[in-house]
């Protein structure tokens, strides 16, 4: 086990683009909730609507839209650093 985290951070030491990919996926969901609590609040706006179940319909596929993107970029950001990792152990020979 102190191996590992030997190796595990001797190998973070030499390659900072893990961390970066981590920070850039983190980063990319902020966003992408941003810009969704922003679009829905206009497209709100644009159907001035007061029944709530038509606006829940209306806006259920744009929510399921940015889940979907925030969910792909996790996923984008946990490979991205896999491989950095990975890449930087093979290159130190652990």
């Amino acid at each position: 086990m102190k191996n590992f985290f030997l190796n595990s951070t001797r190998i973070l030491e030499q390659n900072a683009k893990v961390y970066w990919s981590i920070i850039f996926g983190i980063a990319a969901c902020l966003i992408l909730f941003i810009a969704e609590a922003v679009h829905i609040q206009n497209f709100m706006a644009t159907l001035n609507t007061q029944n709530q179940n038509a606006l829940y319909v209306a806006i259920q596929p744009l929510t399921q839209r940015y889940s979907y993107s925030r969910y792909l970029v996790l996923v984008l950001a946990v490979l991205w650093s896999a491989y950095e990792y990975i890449s930087t152990k093979k290159k130190l020979g652990l």
